[in-house]
């Protein structure tokens, strides 16, 4: 029988808690940058990354109390994704941003469509495998039609070009697949056959190659001046707002290295409660996959739990010079707008999962 529902408390905590020590770390890391460089008040950044904390926990809410049998639809699924589609093509239509085709301009904001993609590739996925299985579709189509729905995904980010969060959809999909019972050899097919295809959208952007070959040689600056922050932090840190790095030292202090500025400022034990505080929203997230209600719902959750598992592990790799340099986000305590918001969209899909499960 169904339990009592109610809301997953330790995953709701985690989640607030990582979101509001990102807003304060975000106003340590941004502040000089804010006031040197773009000429803006000092918590110019803070307060954009508090409205995006404050909409997404609305957002999150509204989430974790939408009928997750309506949501997991096919009909509402695949047209949330379609929609994902129809943005991620609609930024082509305007102006580059820094080189870039990432960003969809609206009239009051911008938002990433490759951060709705994290949400609504999970959700179609998770949809389709539960109808299929329902309509006992041959394993063959169904496995056509799957495979489609990531390739077209994958292939629309990548052309952004956005090879780090092509390749995060990648993870969570596969995750997917392999929960849903899919057999190993066309997924290690289907992996051979898109070894290529990253192989030759490194080889087509010097930067990527500049990267790589920087990795396996001498430290790119960026990170070097990481590892000088992580390092300088020790066991207890330099203390709050002390960071020296942040001094125009490393690049995006308050985006992609806040975490070199956590290690710089708390320390060891600073970062490592923070990796703990996110891992708790990963593991309830995978909690919730384990006892969901239905077939789609585990399947969404266990996907969106891989992003935010994958995502972690990929930035706070980058900062230690564990894997090249990429630019992703850590998920709900680097400065950005678009990916807090989606993050605790996804979360609140994780409350509602567990809230609903047995």
């Amino acid at each position: 029988m169904p339990r009592t529902k109610q809301i997953d408390q330790w995953l709701l905590a985690a989640t607030l808690t990582a979101a509001a020590f990102g807003v304060v770390m975000v106003a340590s890391a941004s502040a000089p940058l804010a006031r040197e460089y773009y000429h803006l008040p000092e918590s110019e950044f803070a307060v954009r990354q508090l409205l995006a904390v404050v909409l997404g926990a609305a957002a999150m809410l509204a989430a974790a109390f939408v009928p997750l049998e309506w949501l997991t639809g096919r009909k509402v699924a695949l047209a949330a994704l379609g929609a994902t589609w129809v943005a991620l093509l609609a930024v082509f239509l305007q102006d580059p941003v820094a080189g870039t085709y990432r960003w969809l301009q609206l009239p009051v904001f911008s938002i990433q469509p490759s951060a709705i993609a994290k949400v609504t590739l999970p959700l179609a996925l998770a949809s389709l495998f539960a109808s299929q299985a329902e309509a006992r579709t041959p394993e063959s189509v169904a496995l056509r039609i799957n495979l489609g729905v990531v390739a077209t995904t994958f292939l629309l980010v990548l052309i952004e070009p956005d090879l780090g969060s092509a390749l995060l959809l990648l993870a969570a999909a596969a995750c997917i697949f392999v929960l849903a019972g899919v057999s190993w050899r066309p997924l290690l097919l289907t992996g051979a056959l898109l070894v290529p295809v990253v192989l030759l959208a490194v080889a087509l952007k010097p930067y990527r190659i500049a990267r790589l070959a920087a990795f396996f040689g001498d430290t790119p600056y960026q990170v070097h001046q990481s590892l000088i922050a992580i390092g300088r932090g020790g066991f207890i840190g330099q203390g709050p707002g002390e960071s020296v790095q942040k001094l125009f030292y490393l690049p995006a202090p308050h985006n992609d290295f806040i975490f070199a500025i956590v290690g710089e400022e708390l320390g060891f034990v600073g970062a490592t409660l923070l990796l703990a505080v996110l891992g708790v929203v990963v593991v309830r997230g995978f909690v919730a996959a384990g006892r969901a209600a239905s077939r789609a719902q585990a399947l969404l959750a266990a996907g969106l739990a891989t992003t935010l598992a994958v995502q972690t592990l990929l930035n706070v790799s980058v900062c230690l010079n564990l894997l090249p340099a990429k630019g992703l986000p850590l998920p709900l305590v680097s400065a950005g707008g678009s990916d807090v918001l989606l993050t605790m969209v996804a979360t609140g899909l994780l409350l509602n999962v567990a809230k609903e499960g047995t």
